[in-house]
């Protein structure tokens, strides 16, 4: 009888996290530093593990994507919210600021299906939704409150880069 090896990574702030090859699969960044520590299945559970750029919160969301969608995670670029399994919807509950945190870390990771399906999560948070709703949602201060600020500020963060234009 087989077991599966487990391996072991470790977040920017100290958390361990054990993830299995097959699920690992789909993270080029997790697979590209397995390889370059030599750290393979028969000396996996002795290595120290790999670091993970980011918060446990972010690599254990990760880590729960990847150890669920082990074996069929979804292989295209162009699925559609309305697809998704209950557990995902209920994985990408969260808020915008949440899941963009979660769109840098897969992609940084190079776990490009959760990428797409948080991609997918994004377009769906702004369906029908008007420029002020969708500021709201995102963040984005409209063009006369980013003047206001930078008046305020002195004009600070203001372009100071000239161009000259010489005739000939």
């Amino acid at each position: 009888m087989t077991t599966t090896k487990r391996f072991k990574l470790i977040s920017e702030d100290g958390h361990e996290f054990i993830i299995s090859k097959v699920a690992l699969r789909a993270s080029k960044f997790i697979v590209d530093k397995l390889a370059e520590a030599g750290i393979t299945e028969e000396n996996c559970e002795t290595m120290d593990p790999i670091l993970v750029p980011f918060h446990h919160v972010l690599v254990k969301q990760c880590v729960d994507w990847l150890n669920h969608h082990q074996c069929d995670a979804p292989k295209t670029r162009k699925i559609k919210y309305k697809h998704f399994s209950k557990w995902d919807k209920k994985f990408f509950k969260m808020e915008s600021g949440e899941l963009f945190a979660l769109l840098n870390a897969s992609h940084a990771l190079g776990i490009d299906e959760l990428m797409n399906m948080g991609c997918a999560v994004a377009a769906e948070l702004i369906r029908g939704k008007n420029v002020e709703e969708i500021r709201k949602i995102y963040g984005i201060k409209s063009d006369e409150e980013q003047m206001e600020e930078l008046l305020a500020n002195g004009g600070e963060g203001t372009s100071t880069m000239t161009f000259t234009v010489e005739k000939y």
